[in-house]
């Protein structure tokens, strides 16, 4: 019953549960399910459910981090972040790597990413330590950029570049990952900048870094410019 709620070809409207996704990642994965179950006195997991907003469910075991649609109206785009997470592998780049996509219901893990997250460090951080994170976070965006190939004046964004998805260091403070590529999008060179980034100090930063680095990025051709200039209008 769960896995007709739970499938690609149908969810119930009202939501997924926790419960409903834990069961599922189980059920595809019976490796999972006897280290679960067994337990923690003799090494078992607990699974440790994350609040992620409105969209999906997080649950960690282990050092696996499993994401999945709370309902139906989101699984159209779900394979978005796994499939851009693969576009990833192997290019340099600090983001979590794609370990199992559900099979019978939809869902993928990752691995997790080291470090904590920068809205948990960012009130205790130096200008200088802000100053060389935001350096460090420049350097991705612009090594993402030219890793992935897209069309002529468009280049990749991760698209919630918010400080919950910033992974550091505690100790040197540096970057040791970027999480949620759920609301990654394509933009033309003028657009490029970070998405969603609460603190204002922060982003301030960065946007200052990239005002210089953009210039390595590649103009648009001419006639690509001109057709998103017609986009636009």
């Amino acid at each position: 019953m769960v896995r007709e709620a739970f499938s690609r070809a149908a969810a119930k409207p009202e939501g997924i549960s926790g419960i409903d996704f834990l069961e599922a990642i189980l059920r595809e994965r019976p490796d999972l399910r006897e280290l679960v179950e067994r337990d923690e006195r003799e090494g078992g997991l607990r699974p440790e459910f994350r609040d992620e907003g409105w969209c999906s469910h997080v649950i960690i075991i282990g050092n696996e981090v499993f994401k999945a649609p709370k309902n139906a109206d989101f699984i159209r785009d779900f394979d978005k972040e796994p499939a851009l997470l693969q576009e990833m592998k192997g290019k340099g780049l600090p983001v979590p790597e794609v370990t199992y996509i559900g099979k019978e219901s939809v869902f993928f893990s990752m691995t997790k990413m080291p470090g904590d997250s920068l809205d948990t460090l960012i009130r205790k951080m130096s200008m200088h330590e802000m100053q060389r994170l935001a350096e460090d976070v420049v350097d991705f965006m612009i090594d993402m950029a030219k890793a992935l190939k897209r069309p002529p004046g468009l280049f990749a964004l991760q698209g919630d570049l918010k400080e919950s998805n910033i992974f550091v260091d505690p100790v040197t403070k540096r970057l040791t990952g970027i999480i949620d590529f759920g609301m990654a999008t394509d933009v033309p060179k003028n657009y490029f900048g970070p998405r969603n980034t609460e603190d204002g100090e922060f982003r301030y930063m960065i946007n200052e870094i990239l005002l210089k680095r953009r210039t390595e990025l590649p103009s648009a051709p001419v006639h690509s410019r001109k057709r998103m200039a017609r986009a636009a209008c």
